[in-house]
């Protein structure tokens, strides 16, 4: 009886946890390709997933000018977490409040502003909303693909 208890024990020890679903590193893949904004101004490109993080930049022109400029990033996990360096500064850290097939809000009250970044897909759209994190303050943003990709 006690042979039995300790072989129950010594096997339960080396049987191995339940397998978590692994992280799915194509998550994002909607939001990938080269986006501007109707009037050009805008210019926001982000990569195909590299074993689940993505990398993006984003550019605002006046006319010909790059007036600002912002490096970005997204690392896989089971909370997916945004990280942001506008002019090269940074990071600032979004973890993802909510992922959907084709959406995702990242949110940091620690955060200036913003605090809240809302990105989704409208068809050939990608639409995007920063705000504050109780949606405050927005900014709206509607981009097309370059060039008419």
């Amino acid at each position: 009886m006690i042979r039995s208890t300790i072989s129950l024990i010594l096997l339960s020890a080396c049987a191995s946890p339940p397998s978590a679903d692994p992280i799915p590193t194509n998550q994002f893949d909607w939001l990938t390709g080269c986006w501007q904004s109707d009037d050009g101004n805008t210019r926001e490109v982000w990569s195909r997933s590299e074993g689940g993080q993505y990398f993006g930049y984003s550019v605002v022109f006046q006319e010909t000018e790059a007036v600002f400029f912002e490096q970005m990033r997204i690392d896989p996990g089971e909370t997916p977490t945004f990280n942001a360096y506008p002019r090269g500064a940074g990071p600032s850290s979004f973890p993802a409040t909510e992922t959907t097939e084709q959406a995702v809000i990242f949110a940091n009250a620690e955060h200036d502003y913003p605090q809240r970044i809302h990105y989704w897909r409208e068809g050939d759209e990608l639409r995007a909303t920063i705000s504050k994190i109780d949606g405050s303050n927005p900014g709206d943003f509607t981009f097309v693909p370059c060039g008419g990709e």
